[in-house]
């Protein structure tokens, strides 16, 4: 008959116990740096946003501008000097219009954009310490854990030890 050895048991039993705890711990890191990654990249598309909304305002007030100059060149050229100057005051007229409208509008989008930038950026710092917290926690677990489980082996060892003398058949 064989005999058992309990020792290799219950360390195989506890090792394993431990190595799925350590497995849920890594799960739980990879999510948390899935979570940062996700943050710095709504940051990053949250300042594309931004750039590229000042690109498209600035591209529009130039072609606007030299659309109105090639107006006002061709005016002169084909219908005389009063009518491409009453175009040109008309034109000056209504661009202090739409300046004055796109303006207000330009301040509403960046007040937007800068509200959604520093919401997004507190998000961030709040995520990142929840995160730091999450893992003090993990490995303070792990720690608790670790010495409660070299208690419960030392505990069923000696367990089986005692038992062990009383047994009948080896």
């Amino acid at each position: 008959m064989a005999t058992v050895k309990y020792e290799t048991v219950i360390d195989a039993m506890w090792d394993q116990w431990t190595k799925g705890l350590q497995n849920i711990a890594e799960g739980n890191k990879q999510v948390e740096q899935w979570t940062l990654k996700a943050l710095e990249q709504q940051q990053t598309f949250v300042t594309k946003a931004v750039e590229q909304f000042q690109e498209v305002d600035k591209h529009w007030k130039l072609e606007l501008e030299e659309l109105q100059q090639k107006t006002i060149e061709n005016l002169r050229k084909t219908a005389g000097n009063a009518i491409a100057d009453s175009y040109e005051e008309w034109a000056n007229r209504a661009n202090e219009a739409l300046n004055k409208l796109q303006e207000l509008s330009i301040n509403q989008s960046k007040a937007s954009y800068s509200m959604v930038k520093q919401t997004q950026e507190q998000y961030h710092q709040l995520v990142t310490q929840l995160l730091e917290e999450q893992k003090k926690t993990r490995e303070e677990i792990q720690h608790v854990s670790d010495a409660y489980v070299e208690q419960v082996k030392t505990l069923q060892k000696s367990f089986a030890q005692s038992v062990d003398q009383y047994t009948a058949v080896k």
